[in-house]
Formats: C-alpha cells, structure tokens, sequence
C-alpha cells in the first residue's frame, strides 16, 4: 500500500469525497415532492451549506498548518462519510413517516450546515500537500490531479444516481462508502509532511483575498464556480421548456450533459496538463476566452447543437481554467503561505458555489438568456486578466 505515490492517493480521496458531495444532487427533488418540502427549501440546501463552507475554510487552512494536511484529509474523509450517511438516514425516515416538512427540513439543513463546515478540508489540505512536494510546472501537473478529480465526480455523480430507481436514498448510503475508502487510503498510503508543520503559537501566516499576487485567480476560481453552478441549475429549465421535454427525459438529457461536459474536462486535462505540461499562464491565455464563447453558444439554446456545443466548450475551460487559476495562485506566493492560499482557493469555490445558483434563477426568472450574459461577462473580464502580463508574479 505504501508503494502507491502521493499525487494519486490525493487523486483518489478527493474524487471520493466530491462524489460522495454530489451524490445528493438527484436525490434532494424528489425527496422534497415527496415530503412536501418546498423548492425554496431545496435551494437553501445548496446556498447555505455553501456558506459554511466559505466560513469554514480559513480555520481549515490555519489547522492544515498545526495539524499537518494529511490528519485535516482523515478528519474531512471521516466526517464526509458520516454526515452523508446521516442524511440519507434522516431521509429515509421522512419518507416512511412523513413527519411535519419543516422538522424534517431543519434536521436535514443541520447536517447539511455541518457537512458544509467540514467540506472544504480536502481540497484545502490537497492543495497544500502538493504545493510541500512540488514545484514550476510539476506543480501545475499535480494540481491538475485534483481538478480531474472534480471533473470524474461529474461522471460518477449521475452514474449514482440510476441506483435511486430500487430506492431513492441508494445514492447516499453508495456515496458515503466512498470517503471512508478514501480514509483507508490516505491513512495507509499518504506520508506525513511534517517539515511544513509550524507551531501552534505562531502567528498565522495569511494571504488577503485581495492580495495583488492572487485576487485575479480567485476571481476567475470564483467566476468559474459560479458559473458552472448557474448553468447547471438553470438548464432543467430551458431544456424543458423549449424543447418540451418530459420530466424524465429532461432528466436523462441533462445528466448526458453534466456527464459529457466532466468527460471533456477529464480529457482537456490528461492531454494539455498532464502529457503536454502547459503552464499556468497559457491555459489561462486558452481557457478564459473559451467559457467565452461557451456563454455565447448558450445563448443560442433554442437550438439543441448549440446546447451541446456549449456545454463541450464549457468542460474544455473547466479543464483549463482551475489547475491554471489554482497552480498560478500556488506559483505566487511563498511557501509558508501555501496553506493560506489554498484556504483562499477553497473560500472563492464556495463563495462562488453560494452566488452561482441565486444570481442564475434569479436572472432566469428576468429573461432566459441573462444567466449567460453574465457568465459572459465574468469570463470577458478574467480573459483580460489572462492577457495581462502583470496578472502573473513570483513571490
């Protein structure tokens, strides 16, 4: 077990912690329609959670520091299974008694809140176990790891979810199961790193932000994060309505997209990041102006080729702009500071994880084309920053 390298059991842990994290994803509708809970409620299940997740990151980043990364994985790995576990459980339960909705939704939202605080400790802690053992392009290689992981969950995720036709909370009791290997191998396999460690009484080492070394990249990890969560949650909506799609073949044609656009991403990554090696600078240089032209072609959605060629672009620049974004806010700052930036990295997800589903429906609700004239605009902004020669310092 030892044998097996460290960027892999890294690869590993996180893409069974977001899977199991996205497990719950086809499961939340139809437990609500079921339990009589509102999809207002089911909304509030992502944007507060969420925010948890936001708050929570900076202590995570400062114990990745004390306790060391790998015993800040074990504690996201172990809690990730439990906590999903525990939902589907509760669920369970409100589907065979059917107790007064708001009880069952304020349990539900307390272990939701709770996940939310522990979730970011994988990806904080991954981050900074790479940013230890690497450096230059390796580390942009190694990063790409953890966001082919994020794109596989996007694969793994739906594929879950066929097993909620035996019984709904199938995908839960499945995907809590995946944390807990991944705890297995993190504690077998992954070595310490002890010589990053500092003391408990030191000061905390912080990067603000907006730190001019990195605020661009987190915009554009946010803008990225928020965008794909607006475009994933409004497009049940116009697949529906404009093509006047059943409920279940709405379903069925928005997990064929949400799984082609994690396949593209997977394969952007394993061809330009990983075998060609392309710098943080140059896939920012291609990645920004492509989610360019994805919100562009999603505009045009009355036509289903221009759905698919949105959503292919869109995994092209998911696969480009988050090892770009992360590794070049690695790449900025020194080492004492790798654990602060990887607490900020995770923050901007959540923020944007938080902002993409409200701002999405609520611009839908406006006019259908506004959620992409936004993204087109987030992304007409970070291709400037991508551009810019002073967007890229060494520490």
């Amino acid at each position: 077990m030892r044998s097996l390298k460290p960027p892999f059991v890294i690869f590993i842990a996180v893409l069974f912690q977001y899977s199991c994290g996205n497990a719950i994803n086809p499961v939340l509708a139809p437990l609500a329609m079921q339990t009589g809970m509102s999809t207002v409620q089911t909304g509030l299940f992502f944007t507060l959670s969420s925010l948890m997740w936001l708050v929570a990151s900076p202590f995570w980043n400062r114990k990745s520091e004390t306790l060391g990364r790998k015993n800040v994985m074990l504690i996201g790995l172990g809690s990730c299974g439990f906590l999903y576990l525990s939902f589907g459980l509760v669920g369970d339960w409100g589907l065979s008694h059917r107790p007064n909705p708001m009880l069952l939704f304020s349990i539900l939202l307390l272990i939701r809140l709770i996940s939310g605080l522990f979730f970011s400790t994988v990806p904080i802690a991954s981050q900074a176990y790479i940013a230890d053992t690497t450096h230059g392009n390796e580390r942009t290689v190694a990063v790409s790891l953890i966001w082919m992981a994020s794109g596989l969950d996007s694969i793994i995720g739906p594929g879950i979810g066929v097993f909620s036709s035996h019984h709904l909370m199938n995908p839960l009791y499945i995907g809590s199961v995946l944390p807990l290997v991944g705890f297995l191998g993190v504690f077998l396999c992954l070595p310490n790193t002890q010589a990053t460690r500092i003391s408990i009484n030191s000061p905390a080492v912080k990067v603000k932000f907006l730190d001019r070394r990195v605020w661009k990249f987190l915009f554009m990890v946010a803008s990225l994060q928020a965008s794909v969560l607006g475009i994933q949650v409004t497009t049940g909506f116009f697949v529906e309505s404009h093509f006047h799609l059943t409920a279940s073949q709405t379903a069925e044609t928005v997990g064929l997209l949400f799984m082609l656009t994690g396949v593209v991403s997977v394969t952007s990554q394993l061809i330009f990041v990983r075998q060609m090696k392309l710098s943080s600078k140059i896939l920012l240089f291609i990645g920004t102006p492509t989610l360019l032209l994805c919100s562009i072609s999603l505009m045009f959605h009355a036509f289903m080729v221009a759905v698919y060629a949105g959503f292919i672009l869109l995994g092209v620049g998911i696969g480009f702009v988050l090892p770009g974004a992360t590794s070049g806010a690695s790449l900025a700052v020194k080492q004492n500071e790798q654990g602060a930036i990887a607490g900020r990295i995770s923050a901007s997800q959540g923020l944007g994880t938080a902002v993409g589903p409200l701002v999405g429906t609520n611009l839908y609700n406006l006019n259908h084309l506004l959620p992409y004239v936004f993204v087109g605009l987030l992304f007409s902004i970070a291709s400037v920053f991508s551009w810019s020669r002073s967007s890229y310092t060494s520490p």
